[in-house]
């Protein structure tokens, strides 16, 4: 069976979208640039990211002639990975929407600074395991080795973590056998060296007490021995410094191989958990004292989406009688529940994406606006919302020439720059000062009711010399009706937006998580 004839074959079993589902599988193999590329954030970030990576392909195939083949279709779009620079772009910045790897990283060093205390029911477990190698947890209660014993201990409750899913037959487990076998030996050859370098730097610094009639655990006494001048006083502080100096190596290797088992039992929390709160909780059982997380963007995200569709369906069943949606209806009612949302959801998106990553989208240290960031973040989002605009012009106007309506409803465009505009402008700190939360909840919502209508009115403008195909709808209204379906409802629409929306998202993009720690790799040094 030759490719092409296989391409009919599955048109054949799922209809139209047989070319597309090989459009979608290739890019989605594309997208996976780590081992384990999904276990790097959380389960909705990653579904959104590999999304909005593979939309852009999935439109070109709409948009290609369909006097094209499927094959060759298939042939042009997988092509186009070939092209220098953008395509590789594209995926990292799709990489930083679903935060890979930045979430898990993040949630590292979180469990890094975080307070550590072995449960209660894991001690007997842990002292058993570890008196088979003769290292007692009540032993070497000195003050050189509480660091390294404290550091022992969280590696161990790790490790005693991990067994426990690779007993439950996880499937980040198995995935990654490899490298759990591989930090298993290593972690192996660390309990054996910490307790002989622990023995070794015990008896050395015994030895030192007792030659020198220094009391147990005297370490000022022991510290004054350096002053001494004599030969037997300097052959003590000679094997004083060796032996402190194998404690800092021990040191060492264990802070490299608990970096390693950190990220690793993030990323099975993450690959194993829905959300970031439930990461959390799985991460707090082996011993982590965790605050809560707060609500991410896709959840934010998600109920934007879900107001102005519900909007958008009452403004359409309101305005039936009054308003005739242009060109094909079908087309025109699904423009309408569809570009409306995606136009605050790729805004809120990029500019929460950007105040949090990057420094140009805040405020400089003398409290300047980004002018720049606030006046083209909006073009970024209707560079998005081009194509999508496209693709309905030419369903919705089918009889039209596709080009001159899309060119005549370029201006449409406005919305998408301002709704980014005012959404960059308010998520500043610095805003409206130091107003009470409900004035800057007012502010917002006037702010981006009176843009919102500011926005109607120059359409309306434009209209009226450049002849816009969907602005249609409103030549046949006119005096009160039209204030009553169009310019209140916008009005209400951008005030309860406002209102609702832009103090959450400006409160959510004010916590800046560190951008790209330094991955380790997990082997010890010197083990």
């Amino acid at each position: 069976m030759t490719l092409d004839n296989f391409v009919v074959a599955l048109n054949s079993i799922f209809g139209s979208f047989g070319g597309p589902l090989v459009v979608v599988l290739f890019y989605w193999f594309r997208f996976h640039t780590l081992k384990g590329t999904r276990s790097f954030t959380t389960r909705p970030l990653f579904a959104f990211g590999v999304a909005v990576f593979i939309t852009p392909f999935l439109a070109a195939y709409a948009l290609l002639p369909h006097k094209l083949s499927p094959l060759a279709t298939i042939w042009l779009l997988i092509f186009i990975w070939i092209i220098p620079i953008v395509p590789k772009w594209w995926r990292g910045f799709c990489h930083e929407l679903a935060g890979i790897p930045v979430s898990a990283l993040a949630l590292r060093d979180t469990l890094a600074a975080s307070p550590f205390q072995v449960p209660a029911s894991d001690m007997p477990i842990l002292q058993r395991k570890l008196s088979r190698i003769g290292y007692q947890i009540d032993d070497f209660r000195a003050v050189q080795s509480t660091a390294i014993q404290s550091r022992f201990l969280k590696i161990s409750a790790l490790m005693l973590h991990l067994e426990r899913c690779a007993g439950q037959r996880e499937g980040f487990m198995e995935r990654n056998a490899d490298l759990h076998a591989e930090l298993l030996a290593v972690y192996d050859t660390l309990c054996f060296r910490t307790v002989r370098v622990l023995k070794s730097s015990g008896e050395i610094y015994g030895a030192i007490m007792e030659d020198s009639e220094v009391e147990p655990n005297d370490w000022q006494a022991l510290d004054s021995l350096s002053t001494r001048h004599s030969t037997v006083s300097q052959l003590q502080l000679a094997a004083q410094t060796a032996a402190g100096c194998m404690l800092e190596d021990l040191r060492k290797d264990m802070d490299s191989l608990l970096n390693n088992l950190l990220l690793f039992a993030t990323r099975a929390a993450l690959a194993g958990e829905w959300t970031l709160a439930d990461s959390k909780r799985r991460l707090g059982a082996i011993g982590f004292t965790l605050d809560p997380s707060s609500p991410g963007i896709l959840k934010f995200v998600a109920i934007v989406a879900a107001f102005t569709s519900g909007w958008c369906l009452l403004w359409l069943l309101g305005s039936g009688k009054i308003v005739h949606l242009p060109g094909d209806q079908t087309v025109g009612m699904l423009r309408t529940l569809l570009t409306t949302p995606l136009q605050f959801i790729v805004n809120f998106s990029l500019v929460y994406h950007f105040k949090r990553h990057y420094a140009f989208a805040n405020e400089s240290i003398f409290g300047r606006l980004p002018v720049g960031f606030i006046l083209s973040i909006g073009v970024v989002s209707a560079l998005i919302v081009f194509p999508v605009q496209a693709t309905f012009d030419l369903y919705q106007f089918p009889e039209r020439s596709f080009g001159d309506v899309v060119l005549h409803e370029l201006p449409l465009l406005i919305f998408p720059w301002g709704i980014g505009a005012m959404t960059a402008l308010l998520v500043q700190d610095s805003t409206w000062g130091r107003r009470s939360r409900q004035t800057r909840r007012i502010r917002d919502g006037l702010v981006f009711g009176a843009g919102m209508t500011v926005m109607l009115w120059m359409l309306l403008t434009i209209h009226q010399f450049v002849h816009m195909p969907v602005m249609e709808i409103v030549d046949s209204v006119a005096g009160w009706r039209f204030m009553a379906s169009f310019v209140l409802p916008t009005f209400a629409f951008g005030f309860i937006v406002g209102y609702a929306m832009i103090g959450r998202l400006r409160e959510a993009a004010a916590r800046c998580p560190v951008k790209r720690p330094v991955l380790a790799a997990p082997v010890l040094a010197g083990a």
